[in-house]
């Protein structure tokens, strides 16, 4: 695939619109506070106004809970624990660490600690989400590489998770042993391409993710979360990231239940919005549309 070159050029200031509300209230109260000879360049949110930064969210959240158990119980006080740990920074009364908008710094070594834990050994209780080990991977590794990280350290070990996970008639299940599932295999190809290398992608049987997506493919244009499965718009949108990403054919096999004689791909019969995201994912929208 190809690289995308990055703009090394100064990038602007991203401002959301609820900000710039407070922006205007702050720099309100701090023009009253200036005085005339100041120079100092405005701020987006001054913090130093103890944060007041309520006015973007409803009191519900930022006061004690109006109705309370009068109950004792282990979830009780742990939802006082963590009431009493964030109505501080729901309110602004806690902006101590905070960057320019007003939001607490991001603690990375703690994020990045609390991703490789995810990487582990889970306890027991976690078999309920043993269907969702690919998504684990998946956010686990992406969390890592936004905050920097070389998760090329991970590909062996990934590699051998994902071969158990693979079915013969392609694609790969939530967990092993089970079916193919489209949103579970489009967590696994992304996790495998986090990690890069040529190695990862030896693993995925293309031939057989091709045919399996074929048979997914539905005749009024959508696609089966799995053989058999429900048909949403989520389908159309994994697909084209794994078709694009292991760079499948978009031909149908004459086995698929949507092929005609009029030879259909995979992305015909889409929504026309859906059908123009979808080409977008496969290649850059200035070809491939026009095509």
């Amino acid at each position: 695939m190809r690289a995308r070159t990055k703009d090394q050029g100064t990038r602007n200031r991203v401002v959301f619109p609820g900000r710039a509300v407070v922006a205007s209230i702050l720099q309100a109260k701090n023009s009253r506070r200036r005085t005339a000879t100041s120079s100092a360049p405005d701020t987006i949110i001054d913090t130093s106004t103890d944060g007041r930064l309520s006015v973007m969210i409803p009191d519900l959240f930022t006061s004690m809970p109006p109705v309370r158990d009068v109950l004792q119980s282990t979830t009780t006080v742990a939802q006082d624990e963590t009431v009493d740990l964030c109505l501080p920074l729901l309110s602004g009364e806690k902006n101590d660490g905070c960057n320019d908008y007003g939001v607490p710094r991001l603690d990375r070594e703690r994020h990045i600690r609390f991703l490789h834990k995810q990487l582990g050994n889970h306890p027991a209780p976690f078999v309920a989400a043993d269907a969702s080990r690919p998504w684990f991977l998946c956010w686990s590794l992406n969390g890592l590489s936004l905050l920097g990280e070389d998760v090329s350290s991970c590909r062996a070990s990934l590699i051998a998770t994902a071969r158990s996970m693979q079915n013969d008639t392609g694609g790969f299940g939530g967990g092993n042993g089970q079916m193919s599932h489209l949103a579970t295999t489009y967590a696994m190809v992304l996790a495998l391409a986090l990690v890069g290398g040529d190695s990862v992608y030896d693993v995925v049987d293309r031939r057989a993710m091709w045919k399996w997506l074929c048979a997914l493919k539905q005749p009024n244009g959508g696609f089966q979360m799995a053989v058999g499965g429900e048909v949403d718009v989520r389908g159309a949108y994994c697909a084209a990231v794994v078709v694009s990403l292991l760079n499948l054919p978009t031909d149908l096999t004459p086995e698929s239940p949507a092929w005609t004689p009029d030879h259909p791909t995979l992305f015909t019969k889409l929504p026309e919005y859906v059908q123009r995201c979808c080409l977008a994912i496969l290649d850059s929208p200035d070809r491939i549309i026009p095509r």
